[in-house]
């Protein structure tokens, strides 16, 4: 049971590294998918630990651990920066839509027809 949590974890941390390589290479549009893997290596990982009791783990499990750690802080500031980057461009979306929408016309007049205001 041991071995199949240490192969599970493995692919966790090679999904980790993928998100990692995919953020840093401006490629977000992968990382949900990637995220959907980790998530079924995870539920995996929780049913084995279920199955067993009570949490598996040895030196190996440990060291991939500590290095899944150093993984996901460097994952969770780049989503944070991308986070940033698309709040500015919502914002800036936004204010060019109200900008424009000052100058629409407020009358409700079909265009092209000439009224006779002397009348």
């Amino acid at each position: 049971m041991i071995e199949e949590k240490e192969t599970q974890l493995k692919q966790y941390l090679e999904l980790t590294k993928a998100v990692s390589k995919a953020l840093h290479q401006g490629e977000e549009g992968k990382v949900p998918v990637l995220i959907e893997k980790r998530e079924a290596c995870i539920s995996t990982i929780n049913k084995l630990d279920a199955e067993a009791g009570m949490v598996l783990i040895n030196e190996n499990i440990q060291a991939q651990l500590e290095e899944l750690i150093i993984l996901e802080k460097e994952i969770q500031s780049k989503m944070q920066h991308m986070m940033k980057r698309l709040s500015h461009r919502v914002r800036y979306a936004q204010n060019e839509q109200y900008l424009r929408s000052q100058y629409e016309d407020w009358v409700t007049v079909s265009k092209g027809v000439f009224y006779d205001s002397k009348k």
